[in-house]
C-alpha cells in the first residue's frame, strides 16, 4: 500500500500571501467571537447539552470554509497570471 503524499498547508503555498493569512486569521477570530456569543442566546443550542452546533453556526463555519477555499483559488490565478504576464515579457524582449 503506498503513502499519500503530505497536504501542504495554505502557508507552504507560494501564492497564499501575507495578506490572505491576516484575513484569515481575522475572520476565524470574528467567527469564534460570534460562536461565543450566538450559543449564549440561541435557544436550540442553550437546550444542547452537547457542543453540537444549531443549523445557524454550522451555516457560519461553512461560509468561512468556502471563503478560504475561494481565496486560496483566486490567489492562485492571480499568481498564476502574474507569472505569466513576466514571462510574456521577458520572451517578447528577447
Amino acid at each position: 500500500m503506498s503513502r499519500r503524499p503530505p497536504l501542504l498547508t495554505l502557508s507552504q503555498m507560494q501564492w497564499w500571501s501575507a495578506a490572505d493569512a491576516a484575513e484569515l486569521d481575522l475572520l476565524t477570530v470574528e467567527l469564534v467571537r460570534v460562536v461565543w456569543i450566538h450559543r449564549a442566546r440561541c435557544s436550540e443550542c442553550v437546550a444542547s447539552d452537547t457542543r453540537v452546533w444549531c443549523p445557524a453556526l454550522c451555516d457560519a463555519f461553512q461560509a468561512v470554509q468556502d471563503w478560504k477555499r475561494l481565496r486560496a483559488l483566486r490567489s492562485q490565478a492571480a499568481w498564476l497570471r502574474a507569472r505569466q504576464w513576466f514571462a510574456d515579457v521577458e520572451a517578447a524582449s528577447s
